[in-house]
């Protein structure tokens, strides 16, 4: 197992308007920076596919910035389990976080929908700006605002819900260097994994 150490900046909250974006402003539009670190378990499995503690470290900078941890019960027919929640203003919040695949941003508003149905006042969906993967880079945050933005649209999903969804984009950076992570970056923390995994 090989460590990367990793943060996050350049915050930035969709939609800019509703009941989700009026209460959780305050705690979420005045983020600057978390570190985070990326895993890679094993260079040779899936592409040296990397694992990352970024919810953990979220949690624990929104705990710090006076939101309230929580435990929100959900029915036993709904399996998805979010990543954590919070309480903020006495206001119940369930965050999802979705690190490294767009074609599950869909899923993820659907899975607001339950969270919310089952007692969360709002939904928060975290999504990368920069995902590095074998071709390239994906911005997850533009990929789900343009599907946000179509459920508004098309009526998938009605304005009381989306209204109390949010989504919380941000750019990852190798904290070594200050470089936005991207294909080139993911194959030197892959070739260093793999250093490591020869030595070990």
């Amino acid at each position: 197992m090989t460590m990367f150490p990793v943060y996050a900046a350049n915050f930035e909250l969709h939609p800019k308007a509703g009941e989700a974006f009026e209460h959780l402003s305050p705690l979420l539009g005045g983020l600057k920076r978390i570190d985070f670190a990326l895993r890679v378990d094993d260079p040779s499995v899936n592409q040296g596919q990397m694992a990352s503690d970024f919810d953990e470290q979220l949690e624990k900078t929104l705990l710090a910035r006076g939101a309230k941890p929580f435990s929100l019960r959900l029915p036993a027919e709904i399996p998805q389990k979010f990543d954590f929640a919070f309480t903020f203003g006495a206001r119940r919040v369930a965050v999802e976080i979705e690190k490294t695949d767009r074609e599950k941003i869909m899923r993820d508003i659907l899975k607001c929908h339950m969270y919310l149905h089952s007692g969360a006042d709002f939904a928060v969906v975290g999504l990368p700006k920069n995902y590095p993967h074998s071709h390239g880079v994906w911005n997850l945050f533009d990929f789900g605002m343009e599907r946000f933005d179509e459920c508004r649209t098309y009526g998938f999903g009605t304005a009381d819900k989306l209204d109390r969804i949010l989504l919380l984009g941000y750019e990852q950076f190798a904290a070594a260097t200050d470089k936005p992570l991207n294909k080139a970056t993911r194959q030197e923390m892959r070739s260093e994994a793999n250093i490591q995994l020869r030595r070990a």
